[in-house]
């Protein structure tokens, strides 16, 4: 029985030792180049030699076995570099030269859109702004111009106002002198002929009942001298009016008036034979 356990034990170590053999192998196998190796491992255990049986003796204690070794960790796996990329083609190549060249087009013009955009919308700030101060101008000369007016307006009316005033009294004072100036002619005109028809009433001679009145129209000369006398209202009593119309001539030349602007060519006399 224990020549059986000693035998399992070398059969063991040998499984052991080839296993050990095969991971370092692997290994170093692993680091070369990749030939074509063949490696063929058999592994065998010979078979006990033919013992005599040992004097008996006090059978030892025996040791526990050995623990097996540890195994090596695997390597890591191999990093294949890629196969290297396949030849380009022309066509390949012309594709990809007109899309960057379609690309660089785009880009190029989007560019240029935007500058164009840009600068259109700096114009139309420039613009806008020059709108505004043209604006902001228009209305301060506006404003100014609507205070000018309205200062000239003021300064109008005043001036209106004040000649308007001036000619309101101008009038008043020319009325008042043509009003004294009228009743000073009205005065001379009727002392004037106040005087005709006081010595024409003096050349009278009727008798006559009542008091009727005879108009006469008298044309005279500047010197006084009548040429008609005219009856124009009848006083209805006919001897009266001839007797008036007699005075009347015989009274001819009449008496001058004060002052000369008085006279007048063309005389309205009227009589009564009780005035």
């Amino acid at each position: 029985m224990e020549g059986s356990k000693t035998t399992a034990w070398i059969g063991a170590i040998l499984v052991h030792i080839a296993l050990l053999a095969m991971l370092i192998f692997s290994v170093r196998w692993k680091h070369v180049e990749h030939e074509p190796v063949a490696v063929e491992l058999v592994t065998s255990v010979a078979p006990p030699e033919a013992v005599a049986p040992p004097a008996p003796t006090p059978e030892p204690v025996t040791p526990p076995p050995p623990p097996p070794p540890k195994a090596a960790p695997p390597p890591p796996p191999a990093v294949k570099s890629p196969p290297p990329p396949p030849a380009p083609n022309p066509a390949d190549i012309a594709r990809e030269k007109a899309q960057a060249a379609e690309k660089e087009k785009a880009k190029l013009e989007k560019q240029r859109a935007d500058a164009e955009k840009d600068a259109l919308k700096k114009q139309n700030d420039l613009r806008a702004r020059d709108l505004k101060v043209a604006q902001d101008k228009a209305a301060k000369e506006s404003q100014a111009a609507q205070a000018a007016a309205d200062k000239l307006a003021r300064e109008t009316a005043d001036k209106l106002a004040a000649k308007q005033a001036a000619d309101r009294a101008e009038a008043a004072e020319k009325a008042a002198r043509d009003a004294v100036t009228a009743r000073a002619r009205a005065k001379a005109e009727g002392d004037y002929v106040a005087k005709i028809r006081s010595k024409v009433r003096g050349n009278i001679i009727a008798e006559v009942t009542g008091n009727p009145e005879a108009v006469f129209a008298v044309v005279q000369l500047p010197t006084g001298e009548i040429l008609t006398a005219t009856l124009v209202k009848p006083s209805g009593n006919a001897a009266y009016d001839q007797a008036v119309e007699r005075a009347i001539l015989k009274s001819s030349p009449l008496p001058k008036p004060d002052q000369a602007d008085v006279f007048k060519r063309e005389l309205t006399l009227k009589f009564r034979p009780q005035e």
